[in-house]
């Protein structure tokens, strides 16, 4: 399972827009870096209420990915590459919301 990496993906700020996909459960997307922990740690209760189920798209180590889990109690947090999620959605960053009618940082 790990290491994982995703090479269409790295930290920074995706824009916020509008896509149609219906019946898409929420997900986001999160790495091993302080922008994925601070968003995590800031968005943790909207991830919850939502549901959400978190892909870890870069993370080298079961450590690192057992930190992230610690962060995000009651969420589930998978590593998965996002490459081809990216490349459907045209995604360039993380960490992001997707909805299924928004992808939001």
């Amino acid at each position: 399972m790990l290491p994982v990496r995703s090479a269409r993906l790295s930290p920074g700020e995706e824009p916020r827009r509008v896509i149609r996909a219906p019946g898409l459960s929420p997900l986001f997307l999160v790495g091993d870096d302080d922008r994925s922990r601070t968003w995590l740690r800031q968005r943790h209760q909207t991830l919850r209420e939502l549901r959400a189920v978190g892909l870890v798209v870069n993370v080298t180590t079961p450590d690192a990915l057992s930190a992230l889990r610690r962060l995000a109690p009651g969420l589930m947090l998978s590593p998965a590459s996002g490459d081809d999620l990216a490349q459907r959605l045209g995604l360039r960053h993380y960490p992001v919301l997707i909805t299924a009618t928004g992808i939001e940082p």
